[in-house]
Parts: C-alpha cells; structure tokens; sequence
C-alpha cells in the first residue's frame, strides 16, 4: 500500500464588497434580458428584490442619491 499526499485547493466565493455591486447587478440584468433566469425563478427574485429597493430608497433619501421609481 502507498499512501500519497496532495495539496488540493477549494476556491471560496469571497462576499461581494460594495465595489462589487454594480458589476454584480448589471450581470443579472443581463441575465434577464437575454432569458438566462427562468420565468418559474422570478418571482423569488422580485421577493428578494423588493427589500433591497426599500433598504435603497431609506438610504437614498437627503443623500443626493439617485431617486427610483
């Protein structure tokens, strides 16, 4: 019997950083549009969705932030 050692590495996904989100966001919305995300996965989408753009509006407000409909 011979026992043999190996490094094997995992690649961890990192946590997106702020400078991160709008690269992230554009991506999905690509993936929208060109129909990458099903039609069954939108209605959780608009559920997680929906409070971003509540936490967005709170903030957003007397910041000179871009105000969404």
């Amino acid at each position: 019997m011979q026992v043999v050692e190996r490094r094997v590495e995992i690649r961890v996904p990192l946590e997106p950083t702020r400078q991160d989100w709008p690269r992230l966001l554009g991506e999905l919305a690509g993936q929208l549009d060109d129909g990458r995300v099903y039609d069954r996965d939108l209605p959780a989408l608009g559920r997680a969705l929906n409070p971003v753009l509540q936490s967005y509006r709170r903030r957003a407000r007397g910041s000179g932030a871009p105000d969404l409909p």
